[in-house]
């Protein structure tokens, strides 16, 4: 079931990505997280390689940004999400910042002026979409090398991410993946902000929507939207409990009550076994919690980006191997754009993992397709490989 939600329990190509199917995982999933790492691509569209194989990277771009058929906000972290969403991103807007924040050393440092506030929406009303970059020292100001010049900069730049978070401006395109901010009232559609009850409901139901079946502990930190502290996520699991939105399950083998939207349940019996082999991205949605990944696949995740490489184990930016519904091995790869060469640095399988032939050759498949996504014209294995 939960590979199913996550559109990996069939063979990578079996459908097209159109702008349906698009929409289709962004309703299913929640959103794609998006992330600055570019080892590889960039997260969302690995995320998207890994369920559809090569495709148009323009035809997404189109998608969201053209077509209006998602929108960044906050939903894993930065996330790319689907316009039907937006009522859940405006509740957000208008409790931001969160109650949580008040007070923090960190926010005290990070938070602006209304002065700033003010300066940055005035450009964009005047000058139309700007990036951050666009808030450096103009001509005139150039020679003006003043700590109040550049502390003003800097505190416009902080004020532009805020703007986006509170929803006063909006992310209108990305130009080689930067963001390009606009007036919000020139971006979203008109159209109300969800109740507080629906808001907190998107936890659970978003959650239970990628996951399928789950226990609370899986849901935390899946769907990060609403913070929702321990008492407020039990509150939101009884009130949709007493309304039959969701229904309560055991799960052999698996630690406490679990829940599930009483639709998924009705399906259940006529899943067949997943198969296919996939490389996963370090952002995919499916190791939002990586807690349910250790205990569902027996497979423990952790991306070592932030770990000094001389402890790292794996591998800077590790793909996971997903074959046939279980997560078999690790994957390193590079790729060198001057070089137009994908580098498979390192392999690594799981212990009790026997690799047989048809695995080598589904392996060896996904590698090719990924080095046709990203349009290397080589592949380098590792002795191992």
């Amino acid at each position: 079931m939960w590979l199913r939600r996550q559109g990996l329990d069939r063979p990578r190509r079996s459908s097209p990505l159109d702008p349906a199917a698009f929409v289709d995982h962004l309703e299913r999933t929640g959103a794609l997280q998006l992330d600055s790492v570019n080892v590889v691509d960039r997260a969302h569209y690995l995320t998207l390689w890994s369920r559809f194989g090569s495709y148009d990277r323009a035809d997404v771009d189109r998608w969201v940004y053209g077509d209006r058929l998602a929108y960044e906000y906050w939903g894993h972290e930065a996330s790319i999400l689907p316009i039907s969403h937006l009522p859940l991103g405006r509740r957000r807007m208008r409790r931001f910042p969160p109650e949580s924040w008040s007070g923090r050393a960190w926010w005290s440092r990070y938070a602006t002026s209304t002065a700033s506030k003010r300066r940055v929406l005035r450009r964009l009303r005047a000058e139309g979409p700007l990036e951050s970059v666009d808030f450096q020292p103009q001509p005139a100001e150039r020679e003006e090398k003043t700590d109040s010049l550049a502390w003003r900069l800097k505190e416009d730049k902080r004020s532009l991410k805020l703007l986006w978070h509170d929803g006063r401006v909006a992310v209108a395109e990305r130009r080689h993946f930067r963001c390009v901010y606009d007036l919000a009232e020139r971006i979203y559609p008109e159209g109300s902000a969800a109740t507080l009850a629906e808001y907190y409901d998107s936890w659970l139901l978003v959650g239970l929507s990628g996951c399928g079946i789950a226990p609370e502990r899986h849901l935390v930190n899946y769907f990060t939207g609403p913070e929702l502290n321990a008492a407020e996520r039990r509150r939101t699991i009884a009130r949709n409990l007493r309304r039959k939105r969701i229904v309560e399950v055991e799960v052999d083998g698996l630690k406490g009550p679990c829940y599930a939207l009483p639709e998924h349940l009705d399906a259940i019996e006529r899943l067949p076994d997943p198969e296919g082999t996939t490389l996963i991205c370090p952002f995919d949605s499916l190791l939002w919690q990586r807690k349910r990944a250790a205990e569902l696949l027996d497979f423990h995740y952790t991306i070592e980006i932030y770990v000094p490489a001389k402890k790292r184990r794996y591998g800077y930016y590790v793909l996971p191997i997903l074959h046939d519904g279980r997560l078999v091995g690790r994957l390193d790869p590079k790729l060198h754009r001057d070089r137009s060469v994908l580098e498979i640095r390192a392999l690594h399988f799981e212990p009790d993992f026997a690799r047989t032939a048809r695995f080598e050759t589904a392996l060896g498949d996904a590698v090719a397709d990924l080095a046709d996504f990203l349009g290397a014209d080589d592949i380098v294995m590792p002795p191992n490989g």
